[in-house]
């Protein structure tokens, strides 16, 4: 019962084992529309709620009987989802959220849909397992990362119409399909949640160099820079295979600009004995020995030892070791001429102070 009437809710609380981290109070959250365009003219019918508890997991069922009912429907869940500390959706920062603040204010409810933090899984899948998708979609997410392939009672493109169905003659047949639908989105999203918090983590005991690059440069982008360093360096630790290559010169950069200029050479040259296929660390030691180090002479041994290692990529590193050669030769005419010059200096300097021989006027 709301201030606006009666909402249409079903409860249940289903046994699960605990999860592992655990989430919190999260409000996982998946929603079923009239269609997909999220204008002004799409209603949402159904919402599931799901809330981990220490005894499972209870998942809370809202429908629309009819569009005349919304406000009691809108402040059902609207307070369902308050009362958690964060809410979880499924690309919910682009459809889900926004569909529900539009229909807030078609609703004439007052005030705004607020919610609490928001954590969108669809772009944590993203950034930690697109090296390993085709597609993101839940379904194939599912498939993939949770090693579950569900018997979904209706495809997706079909919940529409089950609803449509419903309100001209009252069948249910396919609204129950359509719910259960939105039922077991709503239960994928607490466990991929668990297993997106372990990868987090860096827990997971089969994470490659291509994980670990993925995690490391999430965890540097949102700002745990020190988790983000570490998960670089297990990704360089796996030496061969261009993300240990990728993630090196990551660290490398960040050690350039912290100016440990020493430290990024020793890596640049443990790296480039390890990935001798990939130019890119062969360039990126030549020029910290040409502009950092300002040893033109090695840097150029490395551009010529890169060459004979891969000649399929020494048309692309010519330009580079002729300039090279350019200074390396203007720095040896250089030394000539300033040795020539202090040999006449110094021997100037002993003609000057040469002793006055005697009997001499």
């Amino acid at each position: 019962m709301t201030a606006y009437g009666i909402a249409a809710v079903r409860q249940e609380v289903l046994a699960l084992p605990p999860l592992d981290p655990y989430p919190g109070t999260v409000a996982y959250l998946d929603t079923e529309t009239t269609g997909l365009t999220g204008g002004a003219g799409t209603y949402v019918f159904a919402a599931a709620i799901a809330t981990p508890l220490e005894c499972g997991l209870r998942v809370a069922q809202f429908f629309l009987p009819e569009p005349g009912m919304e406000s009691p429907f809108l402040q059902a869940l609207h307070d369902e989802v308050v009362a958690a500390d964060g809410v979880a959706t499924f690309n919910g920062g682009s459809f889900d959220l926004p569909v529900l603040r539009t229909r807030w204010v078609m609703a004439r409810m007052p005030g705004e849909f607020t919610h609490a933090a928001h954590v969108d899984l669809l772009t944590l899948v993203r950034a930690l397992y697109r090296h390993r998708l085709e597609t993101c979609t839940l379904r194939y997410v599912e498939q993939r990362v949770l090693g579950y392939e569900r018997d979904d009672p209706l495809p997706s493109a079909l919940v529409p119409d089950a609803y449509f169905d419903y309100l001209r003659g009252g069948s249910q047949d396919f609204l129950e399909a359509a719910l259960e639908h939105n039922r077991l989105d709503v239960i994928s999203l607490v466990h991929l949640h668990s297993r997106l918090l372990r990868r987090l983590q860096g827990a997971d005991v089969d994470m490659d160099a291509d994980d670990w690059l993925a995690l490391g440069r999430h965890r540097w982008r949102r700002g745990a820079r020190a988790d983000g360093w570490r998960a670089l360096r297990n990704a360089t630790a796996f030496a061969t295979g261009e993300a240990a290559a990728t993630a090196g010169l990551l660290l490398t950069r960040r050690l350039i600009r912290k100016g440990s200029i020493t430290s990024a050479d020793r890596l640049l040259d443990w790296l480039e004995s390890s990935s001798r296929d990939d130019i890119r660390v062969s360039v990126a030691r030549a020029r910290l020995l040409e502009w950092r180090r300002r040893d033109p002479e090695r840097a150029l041994s490395v551009v010529e030892d890169a060459q004979r290692r891969m000649p399929e990529a020494a048309p692309e590193l010519e330009q580079r070791r002729a300039r090279l050669v350019r200074k390396v030769s203007s720095r040896s005419g250089d030394g000539l001429r300033r040795n020539r010059d202090r040999r006449q200096r110094d021997v100037g300097q002993i003609q000057l102070e040469a002793p006055i021989l005697e009997g001499t006027a």
